[in-house]
């Protein structure tokens, strides 16, 4: 199945609707549906990523332990300077 021209699809012509006559019109309507569709990236830009669950593990028994560790995520500065490096 081919994929609909960027003009034709849903998302972009209920987007273009929004800022048209929501945010640079009169229309409550779609100010509340521009409020939906523009808010929804800017929440999650707000809070960041979601916890992920790695592995659920029952321990049965004393005397056992276990610890799990997560890399962090390097920072902008990190990023940009491991790919300076990489591209020279």
């Amino acid at each position: 199945m081919p994929l609909l021209p960027y003009t034709y699809r849903p998302s972009v012509i209920i987007r273009t609707k929004a800022l048209r006559r929501g945010i640079f019109g009169p229309s409550v309507f779609w100010k509340l549906v521009a409020g939906v569709v523009f808010g929804r990236s800017t929440v999650k830009k707000l809070f960041g990523k979601n916890e992920q669950v790695l592995e659920r593990a029952t321990l049965k028994g004393g005397g056992r332990l276990m610890q799990i560790e997560t890399f962090k995520a390097p920072s902008r500065r990190q990023r940009r300077k491991a790919a300076r490096t990489t591209a020279s």
